[in-house]
């Protein structure tokens, strides 16, 4: 019997040379080569039509919207991973690919993947969760592209020319994104010169008054929002690193030397909270890892401390201490005791009840009621006396001091009244509508609603401004979870899943009541919400097995060769990405290349694992 094991590992073990010593044409590896090198660095202008959708409800009642960032990302990806299928297919029938017996990953991919398509059958809104809601555009499509991109890049690479090519595409990536980077942190913007703007504007489209504005020293690069810039970083940085290490001539050192100082610059200078733990988390793992390494090449390890040390400092001096100050968010217990104390000193909304003829506004510092009566609005008291009114125009004010703190408008464009309140941070306005004995609110998307009291999360309850107002978001997250255990609310469908007429919560956590919460801000309840709780058990399954996995196969390697430093790099890169994504979400300028760093961590594990038997 151990004979014939022998012989079947043997045979297996010639199968797998077998395709190693195939070169294939670099044309195949093209769709696949262009998602992890080019997708992301797609910004091109699309007027995206609003009209008639779900879409437009929950947006900002526009007609159209510009997009710059994802609409064209996501075709492109749906596209190309179309066409490296057909590729895949074809190389497979004629036994030039082949098909990897990694069972404990196709599976749960595959489960996923079934769980997508039973989210958009039962979708809450079916277009949305085919093509992805506004600024998102991650439907069905592009999540089973994602999939697919995983199985792809797990069978297509089987020799170290094959993980070249991809070594090739996110080094061109990182160096032109980080030249894109260092650029706006010190206030010239690539895309606000006018070549910029001719490269990502239609020649068709007219563009007035061009902002991507995110405040100074910050960086959005190609990638829509700082936050995903910090999840970009914490994929790159790790491999900027093993590309360095398994340099072998002077150019390659010199290049990914370069592009380690940019993505070192690119992930501190993003100022994403998110961005900086990921990494922060990951370190330990990738000192462990590479710790025979950093004693063989101290010096050049201590160079790299430097480096980092040197751009960390710098940045901050140069914002004026800003990252510093970031970074006291991660002292959680002193985050809570400041937010319990503003929750005791700050204005706070506290009920807006409307009635057939009567409506109120509550504050903990006074109660501004209201009455209708034959198209005439009246003014009230706490005690329903009535209040005198001053008139200029269509602004009333309210003469009582009590009151000075409101700004009251008769709107031209809607039967009723626009009350606005004075709070810490600014104005807050409520528009209510009255029509015909009916007292409404228009919500987000100009919608008439009836203002709710959503259920929270309660060991969130009074914390919902933690986290840059995440407390908030999670807490009404979770609680629609027992809704979603099976079907979820369909890809992309989160905003309408999310209860968007918390109209007074709202009030107090963002200062705006119509705002579209249009994602938690935490990739597991993002899978959770919109694909199913039962659709994040095998992913997580497969994150799981492949990070033990790989820290079992490289805690006792010879770091010897690039394959081997790119695998262990990809294990820490996966690590620091589901660490950022308890704070940011998948999107799709940066998840494509996730799920590649995936598929080539696992791919490169194999063939380390068969090379080793």
């Amino acid at each position: 019997m151990k004979f014939k094991n022998d012989n079947k590992n043997k045979q297996k073990n010639t199968i797998t040379i077998d395709y190693e010593n195939k070169k294939l044409s670099v044309f195949y590896f093209l769709p696949l080569l262009l998602i992890a090198g080019f997708v992301p660095l797609i910004v091109y202008a699309k007027y995206v039509d609003l009209t008639g959708t779900t879409q437009s409800l929950y947006w900002t009642g526009q007609q159209q919207y510009l997009d710059f960032f994802s609409y064209w990302k996501s075709w492109w990806v749906v596209a190309l991973t179309a066409v490296a299928l057909v590729f895949y297919i074809i190389l497979y029938v004629q036994k030039k690919l082949p098909l990897k017996n990694l069972k404990q990953y196709y599976i749960p991919l595959g489960i996923y993947a079934l769980f997508v398509i039973i989210s958009t059958m039962f979708a809450i809104d079916k277009p949305t969760a085919l093509w992805g809601f506004v600024d998102m555009y991650q439907g069905m499509f592009v999540l089973l592209s994602y999939v697919t991109i995983t199985f792809l890049t797990i069978n297509f690479v089987n020799n170290k020319r094959d993980v070249n090519l991809f070594v090739n595409a996110f080094l061109f990536l990182m160096i032109v994104e980080g030249i894109i980077g260092v650029g706006q942190y010190f206030g010239f913007d690539f895309f606000q010169t006018s070549i910029g703007k001719s490269l990502i504007i239609p020649g068709n489209l007219v563009v007035e008054d061009l902002s991507f504005s995110f405040g100074p020293k910050t960086i959005y690069g190609t990638l829509f929002n700082t936050n995903f810039v910090g999840s970009f970083a914490t994929l790159m940085l790790p491999l900027s690193v093993a590309f360095l290490l398994g340099a072998n001539t002077k150019k390659q050192r010199i290049i990914t030397g370069i592009a380690v100082v940019l993505m070192i610059f690119i992930w501190i200078g993003c100022n994403s909270r998110a961005g900086y733990l990921g990494v922060a988390v990951s370190v330990p793992f990738t000192l462990w890892l590479f710790r025979k390494v950093i004693r063989k090449y101290w010096i050049g390890s201590a160079v790299l401390l430097m480096s980092f040390m040197l751009v960390l400092f710098g940045l901050n001096k140069a914002s004026g201490g800003r990252i510093f100050d970031r970074l006291e968010v991660f002292n959680i217990k002193k985050q809570i005791e400041i937010i319990k104390e503003n929750n005791d000193n700050v204005l706070k909304f506290e009920e807006i009840y409307l009635n057939k003829d009567k409506f109120s506004i509550k504050t903990n510092r006074e109660t501004l009621n209201l009455r209708v009566n034959e198209n005439k609005i009246f003014f009230l008291d706490e005690d329903f006396n009535e209040l005198e009114i001053q008139n200029n125009g269509n602004k009333l004010t309210i003469k009582d001091r009590k009151y000075k703190d409101y700004r009251i408008t008769i709107p031209n464009n809607y039967p009723g009244v626009s009350i606005s309140r004075a709070t810490y941070w600014n104005w807050t306005s409520v528009n209510f509508y009255i029509s015909d004995g009916v007292i409404k609110i228009l919500g987000s998307g100009s919608r008439i609603i009836d203002p709710i009291i959503a259920e929270t999360f309660t060991p969130l309850d009074g914390l919902e401004r933690i986290g840059s107002n995440r407390g908030y978001i999670w807490g009404r997250t979770i609680i629609l979870l027992n809704k979603y255990i099976i079907k979820g609310s369909g890809p992309d469908n989160f905003p309408m899943a999310f209860p968007q007429d918390d109209i007074v919560a709202k009030i107090n956590t963002f200062n705006d009541p119509v705002i579209v919460v249009d994602k938690p801000h935490n990739l597991f309840l993002q899978i959770a919400t919109n694909t199913g709780i039962l659709s994040l058990i095998p992913l997580l399954a497969i994150w799981i097995m492949y990070i033990i996995s790989s820290l079992k196969l490289y805690s006792k390697i010879t770091f010897d060769s690039l394959d081997k430093f790119i695998g262990a790099s990809c294990v820490v890169s996966i690590i620091g990405y589901l660490v950022a994504g308890i704070f940011n979400d998948s999107i799709i300028s940066v998840a494509p290349m996730f799920w590649i760093i995936l598929g080539l961590g696992m791919s490169i594990n194999i063939r380390l694992k068969n090379n080793i038997s």
